[in-house]
């Protein structure tokens, strides 16, 4: 936008204002006018795709014209006794950076104290405020005098950062002048080791809230690693530091690369684009990149692949190469600094890093020395004379506990594009790699050396294919690369801490110490992922395709090959079974022991699911979920131990030992209900369960049977509840007579008072009691505790069952008032939609036929499942649901009323028909 064109509108446009003939309410209206045409001439450039900061530029430059005639009228209206002012922008306004939905931050620079502001003055500052609130903007301002300005930057660094990008506007030149001057020498110049770790400190925080990496599901674009704030942090730094304003002066004194100053304006000008696309579709100040406006945003930068999954895939990997590219460079132009601080003494500030320093003790080794736990190269043809060097570097790395430093990070990186064929298939390499990755706890941080520098990822293409890849899976935060890296320190996490430290992991430390081959489980975790860059519909075939590729050039044979090739295959085979299978069912377990043939690989695999689930988000490995993994894992455990018979023998005695503990818990008053509830409930009902929870269930059948031998008729029931703090849930007991819509009714009930439903069994004995048992949540995934909940959930029961006749005039809606999905709430349109199915199995139950459903979470969504299978005819026999940052994966296992499976495959078609539009 050619600033003459916008000048000569704005006189043309605005010439009322100018003269002052018009009121303020007259004035905001001609501003607003003038603002709507030339934002509108904006947003088109916007959307043919001008560059981020050239929008924002266009913006500030557009309201250093309004403000620039509204205080010319506003001064002019005061004429012969106006006072000295000076209008001045500070923050991004200050930078000429401001996005659609940006506030405005203005200073009012005052020749004197603010407390002796002029009636005058006053006025006309209101008049320039009421005009820009009146527009529609969001105005933060202050009104100051130089001193004050000064005292406030030395008492508040924040104040001190948002000063230093103040920009002139209007006014008194002479007084913005000698406000620079005076800032300069009392501000920047001095004080600069409390503004170094300021910064410093908002780097750690920012980057500790946002995990540390650029490679979240949903970034914050200004504040996330490698956001804006990261690139504002480096010129900052530099001004106070060496008094430079852009990266140009950087690059010119030989701090960074030219290249690397390209990377940093591009990816800054790449961000501003993005933040200026969320700004104008949401109409408002949005900076979070959620998962359905990143589909919008692929769209509309016209990214040119057919589906709306892979533009949004070539998108977001540009927004972490570029997020990457400014988290990596400002974190080193921050460790250069301090480095620069260690060597002030030797070196000019303005010096290229050296290849020797001259403080600090020195080890020698390999072409290579360390200093101040950083290693250096002892010349820059160290790795070109000897190419294999390239991979010894890291196992020094990992050997001395050294970290990269800047010099050695630059020479890598050229040496990593020259890795061939050749290097790939070096046996020292080999040798070199393997020994690296036996080394149990220290790998993780050598693989992230290894991916920054891109020598893992052109050492192993099929690692570095999913650099930056997008998952498109709900439950996963993170992209491919990073995903699996995490899996890696979770590993890691678990070596080195005292066996008191973190006790729910004991099992786990004790599995990686007993773990033989620690190099086939790292490399699993590190292919495990890889199938995802195939673009196969299941990833699993094309990880296990690639590990087979890098089994063959790395020479890996024998048993570890077969561990490598097992874990990559089977590496979601554990988590499917236990949540969506009946755990309770020896068929499983059996299915289950027939894939995992001996200990050794179903060890290993709890292990890898327990790293993989814990690399995947923080809520992956909950309490509840952990709880079915190691039921299936010592289940499994005792059937490879002893076999099938053995294992029905244990089940058979273990439920005669429950009795006998079950009688020394119990009153004699109950031994005689206790014995018809053992004779009478189905086999199933008593694997898995302790004597504890039996006994509370036996002492609720009592009672309800007491009530009801009082009730004249009436519907009786009893309600028990169980606290599990230890698994973020309560178990709820419910007991009745067996009749139509019990299990939907009380799933109605629960949804009224707002609890979220995680697993249910459903038990009938053969007197026709029910035992239904429910483990329950609140939506914040805590116990359910409150005892005016608990009430509200007994009451809206029996109310719903008072009837005798239970299938008259049931409203259910009446209760589940429309809630809001438990995802992510974003109302833009057209982003990613969340892949719903439904879908029919016969083949993983022996005696059910099991409904798998993927669906968006609600509460309510059980009821409403239940009550369509009621009406579809069929009985639920066991549900077994899984939730994931508001994804609901369950499983039902439904037979028709006389116990058999539904074979008949157009009444299959039509269960899945139902559900689907049930689940939408």
């Amino acid at each position: 936008m050619p600033l003459t064109e916008l000048k000569s509108r704005a006189h043309t446009e605005l010439r009322a204002i100018s003269s002052g003939q018009l009121t303020r309410m007259e004035s905001a209206g001609v501003v607003m006018r003038f603002i709507k045409q030339e934002e509108a001439t904006i947003r088109q450039l916007h959307d043919e795709g001008a560059g981020g900061l050239e929008i924002a530029e266009a913006r500030a430059l557009l309201l250093d014209i309004i403000l620039d005639v509204m205080f010319t009228a506003a001064i002019g209206r005061h004429e012969g006794s106006a006072p000295t002012v000076t209008l001045v922008a500070q923050g991004g306004y200050g930078r000429r950076h401001l996005n659609p939905s940006s506030d405005l931050d203005l200073l009012f620079l005052l020749p004197r104290a603010s407390n002796k502001v002029t009636e005058t003055l006053a006025t006309i500052i209101q008049e320039i405020l009421y005009i820009l609130w009146d527009a529609g903007f969001k105005v933060g301002h202050a009104s100051r005098s130089i001193a004050e300005c000064i005292g406030e930057a030395r008492k508040d660094q924040q104040n001190k950062t948002a000063l230093m990008d103040a920009r002139y506007i209007a006014g008194d030149k002479e007084l913005f002048a000698d406000f620079e001057q005076r800032f300069d020498k009392e501000c920047v110049q001095k004080g600069q080791e409390a503004f170094f770790d300021l910064r410093r400190e908002d780097l750690r925080r920012r980057h500790s809230k946002y995990s540390h990496t650029v490679f979240l599901q949903e970034p914050h674009v200004k504040e996330s690693c490698g956001g804006l704030r990261d690139y504002q942090n480096i010129l900052w730094v530099a001004r106070v530091k060496l008094g430079f304003k852009t990266n140009e002066q950087l690059a010119e004194a030989k701090i960074i690369t030219g290249s690397t100053c390209r990377q940093l304006n591009k990816g800054y000008d790449f961000l501003h684009r993005v933040r200026n696309e969320l700004h104008y579709e949401t109409g408002r100040g949005t900076d979070i990149l959620t998962l359905r406006l990143q589909g919008v945003v692929a769209t509309n930068f016209n990214y040119p692949q057919k589906t709306i999954l892979r533009r949004c895939e070539a998108f977001m990997r540009d927004y972490y190469r570029h997020t990457r590219a400014i988290f990596r460079h400002s974190t080193s132009l921050m460790e250069y600094f301090e480095i620069e601080n260690e060597d002030r003494s030797s070196h000019g500030l303005l010096g290229k890093i050296p290849f020797v320093h001259k403080k600090g003790k020195i080890e020698k080794f390999d072409g290579f020395f360390s200093r101040n736990d950083r290693i250096f190269l002892q010349n820059k043809d160290v790795i070109s004379d000897e190419p294999n060097r390239l991979m010894r570097l890291f196992q020094h790395c990992q050997i001395r506990s050294l970290e990269l430093s800047p010099q050695a990070r630059k020479y890598i990186h050229r040496a990593s594009k020259k890795i061939d064929r050749a290097f790939r298939y070096s046996v020292d390499n080999r040798e070199t790699f393997r020994a690296i990755l036996e080394r149990k706890g220290e790998v993780g941080r050598i693989l992230r050396l290894m991916h920054r520098t891109k020598v893992l990822d052109n050492y192993m293409p099929e690692f570095g294919a999913m650099d930056c890849l997008v998952q498109h899976e709900f439950f996963h935060r993170y992209t491919a690369d990073e995903h699996t890296l995490r899996c890696v320190d979770q590993l890691d996490s678990l070596v080195g801490q005292p066996e008191d430290t973190n006790p729910g992991r004991k099992l786990y430390r004790r599995l990686l110490h007993e773990i033989q081959d620690p190099y086939a489980v790292y490399l699993a975790i590190l292919l495990h992922d890889s199938g995802r860059a195939e673009n196969v519909r299941e990833h699993i075939d094309g990880s296990t395709m690639l590990a087979d590729r890098v089994c063959r050039r790395l020479q890996i044979r024998g048993g570890r090959r077969a561990l490598i090739m097992f874990l990559v295959d089977h590496h979601l085979t554990f988590w499917r079974f236990a949540t969506s299978r009946n755990l309770e069912d020896p068929s499983v377990i059996e299915e289950f022991a027939g894939l995992m043939k001996n200990k050794r690989n179903l060890d290993a695999l709890l292990l890898f699911t327990w790293a993989d689930s814990n690399g995947t988000n923080d809520e992956a490995w909950s309490p509840w979920k952990e709880t079915l993994m190691l039921q299936l894992y010592h289940s499994t455990r005792l059937w490879l131990k002893k076999g099938k018979e053995h294992f029905h023998t244990v089940m058979d005695e273990n439920k005669a030992e429950l009795l006998e503990i079950c009688r020394k818990k119990l009153p004699k008053s109950f031994h005689e209900q206790m014995l018809k509830h053992f004779e009478q409930m189905p086999a199933a009902y008593f694997r898995f369960r302790d004597a504890r929870n039996i006994a509370i269930h036996i002492r609720s059948i009592q009672k309800f049977l007491s009530r009801d031998a009082l009730s004249d008729g009436g519907f009786e029931c009893d309600l028990s509840w169980i606290d599990r703090d230890n698994r973020s849930l309560t178990e709820l007991v419910v007991t009745a007579w067996n009749r139509p819509l019990f299990c939907e009714k009380m799933c109605c009930a629960l949804a009224n008072a707002n609890i979220n439903i995680i697993a249910a069994d459903v038990y009938t004995r053969m007197d026709g009691v029910v035992c239904d048992l429910f483990q329950i949540c609140t939506p914040e995934m805590g116990p359910v505790t409150s005892e005016r909940t608990r009430q509200k959930v007994i009451n809206t029961f029996r109310t719903l069952n008072e009837d005798p006749d239970p299938l008259k005039d049931y409203q259910a809606a009446k209760y589940l008032k429309p809630r809001t999905n438990l995802l992510h709430d974003d109302k833009t349109e057209g982003g990613i939609p969340f892949p719903t199915r439904v879908y029919v199995n016969n083949e993983i139950s022996p005696t059910c036929t099991a409904i798998e459903i993927q669906a968006l979470d609600r509460i309510g969504l059980l009821h409403d499942l239940f009550l369509a299978i009621g009406e579809l005819g069929l009985a639920t026999v066991h549900a077994r649901i899984c939730t994931e940052k508001g994804a609901a994966m369950d499983t039902l296992y439904v037979t028709w009323p006389d116990g058999s499976k539904i074979e008949d495959e157009k009444k299959q078609r039509e269960i899945e028909d139902k559900l689907a539009k049930l689940v939408g």
